[in-house]
């Protein structure tokens, strides 16, 4: 086995193992009923992870994260929709860091 032929097989094993882990855990919550307290922390857990990768670049970051993150904040506010504050904050700190270098 060639080190190329060995990456391929070792990847292609990997994403068998993630595809069957995702599809299993579809599978199984087929069986298992949602109460409302599960449903709630369900939907919780997209904003909690934007949180926890937004929040170390902000904290580390200076004033064009700080502005990237405060106009992702107003548009979720005025918009309700996560993909236009995500699209809004990463153009933000995209433009800015292209106009401001360095």
């Amino acid at each position: 086995m060639t080190p190329d032929s060995l990456s391929l097989y070792t990847i292609l094993g990997m994403a068998l193992i993630t595809y069957g882990t995702r599809a299993g855990g579809f599978w199984l919550m087929r069986f298992v009923p949602l109460s409302g307290r599960v449903e709630s922390w369900l939907r919780s857990i997209p904003g909690a992870v934007i949180a926890a990768v937004v929040a170390p670049a902000v904290w580390k970051g200076g004033w064009i994260e700080l502005t990237g993150l405060v106009l992702a904040v107003i548009a979720i506010r005025l918009t309700k929709q996560e993909l236009v504050a995500i699209l809004i904050g990463i153009g933000t700190v995209a433009a800015l860091r292209q106009l401001f270098p360095g």
